[in-house]
């Protein structure tokens, strides 16, 4: 199977459930570690197992990862685990992901756990500004009782689309072509 289709898989974590910072937020803490972890995981899979044996372990790897991650948001923030549902567990798609690609380095899940983290914390934050009109709302979910004074309101109202998945999609959109005419000028000057 294409990585590119587990990586499409993946954007629906991502669009479901990044539409306040602090649920993107959440994702992070949950995604780096894990990605992290998995990724130094797979040289030891890869070594020692063959192709069968590989991808069962790989998926039965990633889906004890993401239960020990989700119970432990559970655990320490019990709020945000009910506020982000089911979509912790479809981080089992970027651990597949990694999984699928040609293993250079064990660090392979760190850069990926880092990529995820950004971006689920540029989509939290840009989807709970435009479509709340807010930031930090919900904080204590994550930080307790602590945070509650945090949310900054800029107005009444937002643009409620971007709260939505459409909005999402438009942001993930704009945010890709942001990135290739940021790396395109970059290549140009070289």
């Amino acid at each position: 199977m294409n990585p590119g289709y587990i990586g499409l898989m993946g954007l629906a974590l991502l669009v479901g459930a990044t539409d306040l910072l602090v649920k993107g937020a959440g994702l992070a803490l949950i995604g780096l570690p894990l990605l992290t972890l998995f990724g130094l995981a797979l040289p030891l899979l890869d070594r020692h197992l063959t192709d069968t044996a590989y991808w069962l372990s790989a998926l039965l790897l990633s889906a004890l990862l993401v239960s020990l991650a989700s119970l432990l948001l559970q655990a320490g923030a019990y709020e945000l685990h009910r506020a982000l549902g089911p979509f912790p567990y479809l981080l089992v798609l970027p651990c597949l992901q990694l999984a699928l690609r040609e293993r250079a380095d064990a660090l392979e899940g760190l850069r990926a756990g880092l990529f995820f983290a950004l971006l689920a914390l540029l989509l939290g934050a840009s989807r709970e500004a435009l479509g709340h009109a807010s930031l930090f709302a919900h904080f204590d979910w994550l930080l307790g009782p602590a945070a509650l004074g945090w949310p900054l309101q800029f107005g009444t109202d937002g643009i409620p689309l971007f709260a939505l998945a459409p909005g999402a999609f438009i942001l993930i959109g704009t945010l890709l072509a942001l990135w290739r005419r940021l790396t395109n000028r970059t290549a140009d000057t070289r």
